[in-house]
């Protein structure tokens, strides 16, 4: 249950007092294009650790491929979490010159 312990860790260090109040989903992303071979376990792994927090789990879902070419999200490899667009393993948010469509 690792993604369990990720998502306690982030809501614990964001500061918030009571995380099942103050976690809003609209502040978790997912990201991730087609043909992504690990979306679908990734998924599940977040949808099960919410469910274990008592968290709601109508986070965002964003296609990166539909993201404007200058949204630095387009720079994440796929699938990427985004907590309060921070990855929640700590990955650095990628430069602009990262984002540029290949």
């Amino acid at each position: 249950m690792r993604w369990l312990f990720i998502i306690m860790i982030v809501i614990v260090f964001s500061g918030n007092a009571n995380p099942a109040e103050r976690f809003s989903a609209r502040d978790l992303v997912f990201l991730t294009q087609g043909g992504c071979v690990n979306t679908t376990r990734m998924r599940a792994s977040l949808n099960e650790a919410l469910g274990s927090l008592g968290l709601p789990k109508d986070y965002t879902l964003i296609e990166v491929d539909k993201l404007s070419a200058s949204d630095r999200r387009r720079g994440y490899g796929t699938p990427t979490v985004l907590y309060r667009n921070k990855d929640i393993f700590g990955l650095v948010e990628p430069n602009s010159k990262d984002t540029a469509p290949s």
